[in-house]
């Protein structure tokens, strides 16, 4: 089998499971942990059995590593992602996208110039009730999508007024998920939030926050519903089509293709799918796709996140706060000019 050879930049925190994942798909030689931590470094080097390079610079220098997993704290995405993109490297990046919207666009903009394949670490994608809601929702035609999970307290670091933190660091996968199940472009978000409710640090505790896609009566509309008092309230992932509906249940999913609504005395004819046991690492199934996209330039990059689509999720979080600050509904593309 042909391998990508991948080096990883960042071995702290998050990047564990980054680099478990990658030492983990069986399309991938992991060659290198990039850190410029010498201690963390070379520690996750001996760990792996792989080779130690302290910078990027000695990184991008050498031509036998085709491809890097960027997983550092958000603030450096823009420069590690831009410096990888410079270098030509296909990439796989931490989420958020990056730390604000300029630089997400800059990003978005250099790698379409490039044609490299660069994907955003939205695993959640790969989970298999997600991935079979995905197939339904091409059926089902989405016109209503309700995706709520609820979580305890998050740790203090995400305790912070920041647009990426509080709740809102649990839902940025929400946030990408209703659009990936939409299957279009969002075009607006009304949003209520409430902050300080179980701590004094400004953080976000509560969102509640509705996006739109399309327009007047040929709209796809989400809801998305999380708080960081909700520990122990089941997840519920509810599509309501135009030809069937669909809803989890844990790790089963059930659902219809037969005509929405139904006629009078028509029998709604339920189908289940069980996906209990499938425990699988979602961001090997991640990187192991992304990889088999940049050894084989014609296979499609979905399912896996796009640069379109983290840019696309980092405007709605904007979006969401601004939205609950002013109590008005945003126009994205009105919004997003507003920002350049």
């Amino acid at each position: 089998m042909e391998k990508l050879r991948v080096a990883l930049v960042g071995a702290g925190g998050r990047g564990n499971a980054h680099a478990n994942a990658i030492a983990a798909a069986a399309n991938i030689e992991f060659a290198a942990i990039c850190d410029m931590d010498a201690e963390a470094g070379q520690t996750a080097a001996e760990e792996f059995g792989i080779e130690y390079i302290p910078n990027t610079g000695e990184l991008y220098a050498r031509d036998d590593i085709t491809a890097v997993g960027i997983c550092v704290q958000t603030p450096a995405h823009h420069q590690l992602a831009m410096e990888a993109i410079a270098a030509g490297r296909d990439l796989l990046t931490e989420k958020p996208m990056a730390a604000s919207f300029a630089q997400a666009k800059e990003m978005k903009n250099a790698v379409e110039k490039a044609g490299l394949r660069a994907a955003l670490s939205y695993q959640l994608r790969f989970g298999p009730v997600y991935a079979k809601m995905k197939e339904l929702c091409e059926q089902i035609e989405p016109l209503q999508i309700l995706f709520a999970r609820q979580r305890s307290m998050l740790l203090p670091k995400y305790l912070s007024p920041a647009p990426f933190d509080g709740i809102m660091d649990f839902i940025s996968h929400d946030i990408d998920m209703v659009p990936f199940l939409a299957g279009r472009k969002p075009t607006a978000v009304f949003a209520s939030l409430r902050r300080d409710t179980w701590s004094d640090t400004g953080a976000i505790a509560v969102v509640g926050a509705q996006i739109e896609f399309g327009e007047g009566d040929d709209k796809t509309i989400g809801y998305i519903s999380s708080s960081m008092g909700g520990s122990g309230v089941p997840e519920r992932l509810d599509v309501i089509g135009k030809s069937g509906l669909a809803f989890t249940d844990g790790t089963s999913i059930h659902f219809t293709t037969s005509p929405n609504p139904p006629g009078p005395g028509d029998q709604r004819e339920m189908q289940s799918a069980s996906f209990a046991g499938d425990t699988r690492d979602l961001t090997t199934d991640l990187y192991e796709h992304w990889a088999a996209c940049v050894l084989d330039p014609e296979l499609p990059l979905a399912p896996a996140a796009s640069y379109q689509d983290g840019y696309n999720a980092l405007l709605i979080t904007l979006a969401i706060v601004e939205s609950g600050k002013t109590g008005e509904k945003i126009n994205l593309d009105q919004f997003a000019a507003s920002l350049e």
